[in-house]
């Protein structure tokens, strides 16, 4: 691995004078900005927050420079490509601009999120100028810069930073992977094409459960509170592992046996299994545009006046209160069934597996925590259920052997049980009484569900 550690003011990076390091090797190179990198998106509290960092800064140690964390470049054929620390690069350019400094930065921006935000930024700054002559001296301002000849290795390094700025997640580190994976002429249009795909995290969430939580090979996650080590998770199954190859999707295909001996192919599945392996390159981009669509469709943004009565139910499931774990379940338990059977009597599917799936919202005594999900999916793997199924009809029969218990506990106080069995009961119009709810709740449930009473 060639490594190259160099301590540089912001002044030299701005004006494109970065010092020989200390064997006297020449590493300039004009600053880039590769196409594949995320957008510029530094808001108002970034910029406030670096302002007060250094006016801080400036007041108990005048005599210090300020440490701004350190960039990683790629050195290659004159450029120095930014790897990480271009939203504190911009961020610098825009306030030398104020300053009114001598610069020979020439950054170009492809995304029109970098545009906007640039503008925002700089009309914010210059109503921080006085500040900003007061307290900042861009050679008092100090970098570390870790310079490499193989993008590898600058990616290597990148995947492992926590630098000043915005921390990087998951997707933002999947994308310079797979983006970087693909050579020529397509890589500016799968960059735009990335950009396109909006925020992420749900999505990526919901694969990983489908992914890891699998009876042949039970993977644990990590929790909510673990950001980091969810993070590595992230960039380990949709980037490190992913192999290299052409854009494969994997299906089911029903063949048809006519009694004169021809054999008729049809497709059962369109799109990607969820559960496939996957190639570094365009291969995962369009995978997760597929699921990110599907996400998008059929639960978040949902706009299906073919489907009415599923679009009601969702909309309505996406109001119950204290049930955000199952919620996560049920969105993965979704996608994965459309992915697989499409809009196939989709409002039953939706019901059958709402039943299932939010079952630990009565059968608990109390609060459903995270574990609480872990654990249900151990004891009912819902997703193998719908992933080893062949028809919609086998699907629904595995769901409909699932024995929905009620316990009475709570259920007579105003707390969120009591709630959610209130709002369930509501929303199908059950005929049952109160009292009743723990000998009858699952089993009227289960047949106005089956009978198909609400639209």
């Amino acid at each position: 691995m060639s490594v190259n550690v160099i301590a540089c003011s912001a002044s030299q990076v701005i004006n494109n004078k970065i010092p020989n390091d200390s064997a006297g090797q020449y590493i300039g190179g004009i600053l880039t900005i590769p196409e594949y990198q995320r957008p510029y998106c530094w808001q108002q509290h970034q910029l406030q927050q670096l302002l007060e960092d250094i006016t801080q800064h400036r007041h108990y140690t005048p005599d210090l420079p300020y440490y701004l964390g350190s960039l990683i470049l790629h050195q290659d054929n004159g450029r120095l490509n930014i790897i990480d620390g271009q939203q504190r690069v911009t961020t610098l350019a825009i306030i030398s601009m104020l300053l009114d400094t001598t610069t020979s930065l020439d950054l170009s921006f492809e995304s029109p999120t970098s545009h906007q935000q640039i503008k925002k930024n700089y009309h914010w700054l210059c109503n921080q100028l006085e500040c900003i002559k007061r307290v900042i001296q861009l050679d008092q301002i100090q970098f570390t810069l870790v310079v490499t000849r193989s993008e590898d290795d600058a990616y290597r390094f990148f995947e492992t930073q926590n630098t000043g700025g915005v921390r990087l997640g998951g997707p933002d580190i999947i994308k310079a992977h797979h983006l970087r994976a693909i050579q020529g002429p397509y890589q500016l249009t799968f960059a735009r094409r990335w950009e396109q795909l909006g925020q992420l995290d749900n999505t990526i969430t919901a694969l990983l459960k489908g992914r890891y939580w699998q009876n042949l090979r039970f993977r644990e996650l990590p929790n909510h509170r673990q950001a980091k080590q969810l993070r590595d998770t992230i960039v380990w199954e949709f980037a490190q592992q992913t192999g290299k190859g052409d854009d494969i999707a994997y299906g089911r295909t029903h063949r048809h046996h006519q009694l004169s001996g021809e054999v008729s192919l049809q497709l059962a599945q369109q799109g990607y299994d969820l559960r496939q392996p996957l190639n570094a390159g365009i291969n995962t981009v369009h995978y997760l545009d597929f699921f990110q669509k599907l996400y998008q469709n059929y639960f978040s943004k949902l706009d299906l006046p073919h489907l009415r009565g599923y679009q009601v139910f969702i909309t309505w499931l996406k109001t119950l209160r204290g049930c955000d774990y199952l919620k996560k379940l049920y969105e993965t338990s979704l996608i994965l069934y459309i992915s697989h059977f499409g809009e196939h009597e989709l409002e039953l599917a939706a019901k059958k597996l709402f039943r299932v799936v939010y079952s630990s919202r009565v059968s608990n005594e109390q609060t459903v925590k995270e574990q609480t999900a872990v654990k249900f999916i151990r004891e009912n793997p819902v997703f193998d259920w719908i992933a080893q199924s062949y028809t919609p009809q086998q699907c629904f029969d595995y769901l409909d052997g699932f024995l929905l218990k009620v316990s009475a506990i709570n259920l007579e106080n105003n707390n969120i049980k009591k709630r959610f069995v209130e709002d369930v009961v509501n929303f199908f119009e059950l005929v049952i009484h109160p009292e009743e709810y723990e000998k009858r709740f699952a089993s009227v449930l289960t047949d106005a569900i089956n009978r198909g009473d609400k639209l």
